[in-house]
């Protein structure tokens, strides 16, 4: 920057200088290529040689995207691929789930989950006395059933006799309690006809006397007057 001046001689390749010490010292940002993957820039200004170590940290998520992750640069640029997936693993069990619908097994992964369930679940027989253990996996593709034993027949066949003589005693039963409603109802009904039938006949009784009535007492109220005035008569 400074304006023609007198520069002294020296050796570069002695100390790896370029310039005598009248010149300025660059101040400018490094700008020598970062290691592959690194973001960052050089912390040092314009400098000889190679570029320190980037120690500066990086903030990634995990292969299951739940928790975020500080990682030294260098670490991570420097890493093959088995160690970058391993570094970029939360070590935590992954949340993803599997198509039968358990939970995966695996740690924070990279790449899709592995679709051998390992999942024990219970497996049973169609009547469901049997009970086993196994994979599901195994359960999933079809390698293994359990099927009902001897034990198990003969359990069902009972089962169904006892069910059968339920059904015939319920039906028994609705028609004993029908026919009790049945015999109820005629006895009802028989007793409104004998009820009607006195009633007839009360009012037969009292139509007759209404009918003879004036004939009966016309004479006994005639009978009644003619005692009535010979006492008075016979009291003067």
């Amino acid at each position: 920057m400074k304006e023609c001046h007198y520069v002294t001689k020296i050796n570069s390749n002695a100390d790896g200088k370029k310039t005598g010490p009248e010149c300025l010292q660059c101040e400018e940002e490094c700008t020598k290529p970062r290691p592959s993957g690194c973001p960052h820039r050089c912390v040092l200004p314009c400098h000889p040689g190679d570029c320190p170590s980037c120690l500066q940290m990086l903030k990634i998520k995990c292969h299951c995207k739940l928790s975020l992750l500080y990682i030294e640069c260098l670490k991570l640029t420097c890493a093959d691929l088995k160690e970058k997936d391993l570094l970029t693993s939360c070590k935590n069990q992954c949340p993803k789930e599997l198509p039968c619908g358990h939970r995966c097994k695996e740690i924070c992964h990279s790449g899709d989950c592995p679709l051998n369930c390992n999942q024990k679940v219970k497996l049973r027989c169609p009547c469901k006395r049997l009970k086993k253990e196994l994979q599901c996996s195994k359960i999933r593709e079809g390698q293994v059933s359990l099927e009902c034993d001897a034990l198990c027949k003969e359990m069902k066949r009972k089962a169904s006799e006892i069910k059968e003589a339920e059904a015939k005693a319920a039906i028994e039963e609705e028609k004993r309690r029908q026919q009790a409603e049945l015999e109820a109802f005629e006895n009802r009904l028989k007793g409104r006809r004998k009820n009607k039938k006195r009633k007839d006949e009360v009012e037969v009784e009292q139509s007759s006397w209404q009918k003879y009535k004036n004939f009966i007492m016309l004479p006994v109220f005639g009978v009644a007057v003619v005692m009535l005035a010979w006492l008075m008569v016979y009291n003067d």
